[in-house]
């Protein structure tokens, strides 16, 4: 049964396949950009790395395959 868990470092790559499979209206958004990790760039990442104690992970029991991120301050967040 899928649990939630906090985000590890080692989920990064599966963390940015699931944000680029669903930036295009939920669908897939490979391909579309420069590079196929933008999207994590730009609206997963930064809060896995500046704020890890709110990101979390469902675990299938092998590996990510959801997320949820996000921050307690988003002014004190933006001008991190």
């Amino acid at each position: 049964m899928p649990e939630i868990r906090p985000y590890r470092v080692a989920d990064r790559a599966a963390l940015y396949d699931i944000c680029v499979r669903t930036a295009d209206r939920g669908g897939d958004a490979r391909g579309q950009f420069s590079t196929d990790e933008l999207m994590g760039d730009l609206f997963a990442g930064p809060y896995a790395q500046l704020e890890p104690e709110l990101a979390f992970v469902v675990d299938d029991g092998g590996s990510a395959v959801g997320y949820v991120v996000g921050t307690a301050d988003t002014a004190t967040f933006v001008r991190r």
